[in-house]
């Protein structure tokens, strides 16, 4: 393999090293490619909403093809495996630096939860439930694995699951939970439909002036920019000015309370047929962008934000 020139400016990684890298990432992730939907259905329950499940999954992905490389057997039950790296993923992003499984709630669980309504309760999980209650809810009544694995996914005892569980679960069932659930700030909307006016108009400087100079774009598994000028010069620039055979259009439109920018892109060598093919979205402050995601190469969150929002849409499967 290509090693680091010392004498290079700043010490540059070569360019084959890179290529390297990215070649054994795009043949692990078509190794996985037939788990990633059942991947991503096991994040959307555990973090409760289909864009931070979205982040678990890449990072669970970025977590394994780091973990492959350090593994010296082969990887038994792969989809088992990934479960426990989200897992361990989601309680890391989300750990508090207090110990999560304390005294038991006040209220006590009833003796025995139908687990229809405790799916039915998930898009609440969330802000209800402390992280290891959370993730013991769903890896229980969800995906019904034994209270020794799941133990072992969350490096924690079979008896501290069950207390989990029976705090979660009667968090879950109190009449009183909608007062305990609360919201994320929204980003500002003049600033959506700053940025939507924009695309739409294909006025490239207009759209760079509303990011903020240290402003962050994830091209969700494909590009990661940091900075005002390198996304103008990347993401912005490639859709407006490269993608020659498509004409967009943004919108915005808001699911579950949180204002998103759809992307209706027309084929120019087409029928003239409207379809979105990208959903962004943004952090705000100071009524600039800090952070944009674009979720082009995640074709589950646009099937669920199309479906549910009732409108048509192409997917473009994932990044490989």
């Amino acid at each position: 393999m290509p090693q680091p020139d010392p004498s290079s400016p700043a010490g540059l990684l070569p360019q084959p090293m890179l290529e390297t890298a990215q070649a054994a990432r795009r043949g692990f992730l078509g190794a996985l490619e037939p788990l990633r939907g059942e991947l991503f259905r096991y994040c959307r329950r555990l973090t409760g909403n289909v864009w931070d499940a979205e982040d678990l999954a890449q990072e669970t992905l970025a977590r394994a093809f780091t973990r492959a490389a350090q593994t010296h057997q082969p990887v038994e039950r792969p989809m088992a495996w990934l479960v426990r790296i989200a897992t361990n993923a989601y309680l890391d992003q989300v750990r508090r630096p207090a110990l999560l499984l304390v005294e038991p709630s006040e209220r006590a669980a009833p003796p025995v939860t139908d687990p229809v309504e405790v799916r039915d309760a998930l898009a609440e999980v969330t802000t209800l439930l402390a992280p290891q209650e959370r993730a013991a809810v769903v890896l229980k009544d969800v995906f019904d694995l034994p209270l020794k694995e799941i133990a072992a996914m969350l490096s924690t005892t079979e008896g501290a699951v069950k207390a989990a569980l029976h705090r979660g679960r009667g968090r879950l069932a109190d009449p009183e939970r909608a007062t305990a659930l609360a919201r994320r700030a929204a980003p500002d909307r003049d600033t959506l439909d700053a940025v939507a006016r924009a695309f739409t108009a294909y006025d490239l400087n207009g759209l760079t002036r509303l990011f903020v100079e240290d402003a962050v774009s994830d091209v969700i598994g494909m590009a990661h920019e940091v900075g005002r000028a390198q996304i103008a010069a990347g993401s912005l620039h490639h859709t407006l000015h490269l993608e020659a055979s498509i004409r967009w259009r943004a919108e915005v439109r808001e699911l579950d309370g949180d204002p998103l920018i759809l992307m209706w892109a027309t084929l120019t060598d087409g029928d003239g047929t409207e379809a979105v093919e990208d959903i962004l979205r943004a952090e705000t402050a100071g009524g600039g962008i800090t952070r944009l995601r674009w979720y082009y190469f995640c074709p589950d969150v646009l099937a669920e934000a199309g479906d549910r929002l009732g409108v048509p849409y192409r997917t473009h499967g994932h990044v490989l």
